[in-house]
């Protein structure tokens, strides 16, 4: 009976110590992989400050060759078309055109500023003039504006000034500022034709019949 008893209690011991031994295999691992982790992580943190003290060091050391690569960029970038810092303004020439006082019912001299290279056209002249009247809270109703041969045919619309809204004297000065405008800038044309939508200009107080040149030169 005590010789059973002492083999189970050798029995017990081994188990005993067998599971002792695989709590600090285990205990041995966990702590070498805390380890390895606290380690790694130093390392990045160091690996971070080298790169930091390194991106300063190269900062500092080449900052007067990176001002020379900025000022030259500047100038040029690597596919040869200018940077904003060489455009320069178009240059604008003066177009002498009229506009109307409403007041006094009399045309009057205005300059407007266009760029060199902008053609000069009875459109560009039109636009212009109706610019210059709009500052005067006169809102020309302009349909078309066409050329044939030597004239110029400038159709309004029915319902705006000089048709409608205006007296007659502001009426006669909007053709006249429109006439002369047209006359002074375009020397290939001799007359000016005023028509209503495409049709004779008839107001309430002027008639002109379909090709009647109100301006000629």
């Amino acid at each position: 009976m005590k010789e059973r008893h002492g083999i189970v209690m050798k029995h017990i011991s081994k188990k005993l110590t067998l599971i002792c031994l695989i709590f600090m295999a285990l205990l041995l691992v966990g702590c070498d992989k805390v380890k390895f982790d606290i380690f790694n992580a130093g390392k990045e943190d160091l690996d971070n400050k080298t790169e930091q003290n390194i991106d300063v060091d190269v900062e500092d050391d080449n900052e007067d060759e990176i001002n020379e690569v900025i000022n030259d960029i500047d100038k040029i970038d690597d596919t040869g078309v200018p940077t904003p810092s060489d455009i320069k303004p178009k240059a604008n020439t003066p177009l002498l055109i009229y506009t109307i006082d409403p007041e006094e019912g009399q045309i009057d001299p205005v300059t407007a500023m266009i760029p060199d290279d902008t053609e000069i056209s009875a459109e560009l002249i039109i636009d212009k003039v109706v610019e210059a009247m709009a500052d005067k809270s006169l809102q020309i109703g302009i349909e078309s504006v066409t050329t044939d041969a030597d004239k110029i045919i400038v159709s309004f619309y029915s319902d705006q000034p000089p048709l409608a809204n205006v007296g007659a004297g502001i009426e006669l000065a909007i053709l006249d500022a429109i006439g002369q405008s047209l006359i002074d800038n375009l020397p290939d044309y001799n007359k000016i034709i005023y028509q209503v939508e495409k049709g004779a200009y008839v107001s309430g107080h002027m008639v002109l019949g379909i090709d009647e040149a109100y301006f000629t030169r």
